[in-house]
């Protein structure tokens, strides 16, 4: 563990449990961002080529990590690009309509909100208390349902749904799956195959610990042809170097939707993360960061900590909601920062989202200073 611990200098000065904000960049994300900006700075796009060839070694890898084919992933800037890539090309009809949860992040709210001008209603699945029940989900959609959209894990309070039970009752009933997968992708096991899910979108900038503003987006081959590329440009084309020539022919793959230069820099930082998640193995993340998370619920309900989240073996996740009675999240907050340990605060609530790095003298750091504050 002291070997990954190092590659993340973050541990030199902060106790860092907000990962499910915005995380720190690991060392090969880091190294991968400096060698391109040297090389671009020294050479121009002298070394361009060598840099799309390791892009699409990268898309290979992120295919991978969900168990997909590489020419159904797409590298976006985030998440929000992907959902709106459905939202938007999705072949809707007037009185359709799709369905969501109660207390997802907006990011799988407005997306579907802007669709009401088509004649398209969003249907919000309440909560109970801070689970959500698969039964309800499937109580809210009919006929005309045409989309479930749902977050792998929820932001707010860590319940994580079971994929594969909805990706089954979508599948079905005829309903297209959708999923934002940006609280668990790279610390739990994805596979859109086995989960039945068409569509995916997920940033590295949280769990993958890698730059802001480069993103994976997974679309099942089978619906390529029904999302409408709404974002067109040179590069979603068949032969798009052939630039004096005009033939408007979409490529047969998710990278239709990258409609031009990428982000270089970001992408190839992200593909060194995924590098090295892979050689970590997902399945080692995941149980190791079981073991760091349970060690924290128990050291916080040692000092009165109610916790909020689900701990189920099928809904357990990274984060962490909790209250402390008699003590403001937000004030607590603003002072485990001075005190040098990072965490938030969401719907009232505090949140702490420790990553498998961590160890028990961060546990009991971060317990400490939110016992004392």
């Amino acid at each position: 563990m002291e070997d990954y611990r190092s590659l993340f200098p973050v541990l030199k000065r902060w106790v860092f449990f907000n990962h499910a904000s915005t995380a720190p960049l690991n060392v090969k994300a880091r190294d991968r961002l400096i060698e391109w900006t040297e090389d671009a700075t020294a050479n121009g796009n002298f070394n361009e080529g060598r840099w799309m060839g390791e892009i699409e070694a990268r898309r290979t890898l992120a295919a991978k990590l969900i168990n997909a084919r590489e020419d159904e992933i797409a590298f976006l800037k985030n998440t929000s690009e992907g959902l709106a890539l459905v939202a938007e090309g999705f072949p809707w009809k007037s009185g359709d309509n799709v369905v969501i949860c109660e207390g997802e992040y907006p990011a799988n709210v407005y997306p579907w909100m802007n669709l009401a001008d088509r004649g398209v209603e969003v249907r919000t699945v309440p909560l109970k208390g801070v689970r959500i029940d698969p039964a309800d989900i499937e109580s809210r959609c009919d006929a005309r349902t045409r989309i479930l959209s749902i977050s792998f894990v929820q932001f707010s309070t860590g319940f994580r749904s079971d994929l594969a039970r909805l990706g089954e009752m979508c599948h079905q009933r005829g309903i297209d799956f959708c999923v934002d997968a940006i609280q668990g992708l790279g610390v739990l096991p994805v596979d859109v195959e086995g989960m039945r899910i068409d569509y995916l979108a997920a940033d590295g900038h949280k769990w993958l610990t890698s730059p802001v503003g480069a993103a994976i987006f997974y679309i099942r081959t089978n619906k390529l042809d029904k999302i409408r590329p709404v974002s067109v440009g040179w590069k979603s084309i068949i032969n798009h170097s052939e630039y004096s020539t005009i033939d408007f022919r979409f490529k047969e793959s998710a990278a239709r939707h990258e409609e031009g230069s990428p982000n270089v820099a970001g992408t190839l930082s992200l593909g060194a993360s995924l590098e090295l998640y892979e050689g970590i193995g997902i399945d080692v993340i995941s149980k190791r960061l079981k073991s760091v998370t349970d060690e924290a619920i128990d050291q916080l309900r040692g000092i009165g900590a109610e916790i909020v989240s689900p701990r189920g073996d099928s809904e357990w996740s990274g984060i962490i909601s909790f209250t402390v009675e008699g003590k403001d999240s937000s004030a607590v907050v603003k002072v485990c920062k001075k005190a040098g340990v990072v965490l938030s605060s969401r719907a009232g609530r505090l949140r702490i989202s420790p990553h498998f790095y961590n160890n028990s003298d961060d546990i009991r750091r971060a317990v400490e200073v939110i016992h004392s504050a």
